[in-house]
């Protein structure tokens, strides 16, 4: 016949049973999303060391402040490709100043590579997204700075935003000035909380 005294484990025991080597997350990670991992160099540098406020893969902050010709800069930048594949293509939601925005920008070659899109004849960048693996949109988004960046503006950029929000994951394919072919993939997880206060600084709901 059992006992039925009840049996402790020690201590010591039950200390032995956490995972080994198991980190604590940092301060900057967002505890809505535990799946993703914010630790290392690449965490640290997706948050400007924690100055911008981590939402899923976004980043969010208000950087007017350091700019003299701008009073308000809300942005909330999608750190999923740095963060995953260590890629520095920017790919953010902006409010400057009350104007709304959504912007690609090409990664640094840093001496190799090229550093631009290809930009067609009619100054325009070809863009072909689709949403979860879904139907492929075909485009032409405008040339913002010497083909090293292209996107949305208003209306536009918000109706993006909204299907963005709606999706798990987003697919880019574009080419680089010198014809090579990009495969930008950026999870979505937190576009809906970080872009909130972008589109209401923007008067977008």
């Amino acid at each position: 016949m059992l006992s039925k005294r009840t049996f402790l484990l020690p201590l010591a025991c039950l200390i032995s049973l956490a995972p080994l080597g198991a980190k604590a997350a940092p301060e900057w990670a967002d505890p809505d999303y535990p799946e993703i991992d914010y630790g290392g160099t690449y965490g640290m540098l997706a948050s400007e060391n924690g100055f911008k406020e981590m939402m899923g893969w976004w980043a969010y902050g208000d950087s007017g402040a350091a700019y003299s010709n701008i009073d308000s800069l809300k942005s909330a930048a999608n750190k999923s490709l740095l963060m995953r594949e260590h890629d520095h293509t920017r790919f953010e939601a902006e409010c400057t100043d009350g104007k709304l925005a959504f912007v690609v920008t090409h990664a640094s070659g840093m001496g190799k590579g090229p550093s631009a899109f290809a930009v067609t004849d009619s100054g325009d960048i070809e863009v072909v997204y689709s949403f979860d693996g879904g139907e492929a949109h075909k485009a032409a988004w405008p040339d913002l700075f010497e083909g090293r960046s292209t996107g949305l503006r208003q209306d536009q950029a918000y109706r993006f935003m909204k299907a963005l929000e709606k999706a798990d994951d987003v697919v880019l394919r574009m080419h680089s000035s010198d014809g090579s072919p990009l495969e930008l993939n950026f999870a979505l997880a937190g576009a809906e909380e970080a872009f909130a206060p972008v589109l209401e600084a923007c008067g977008y709901q």
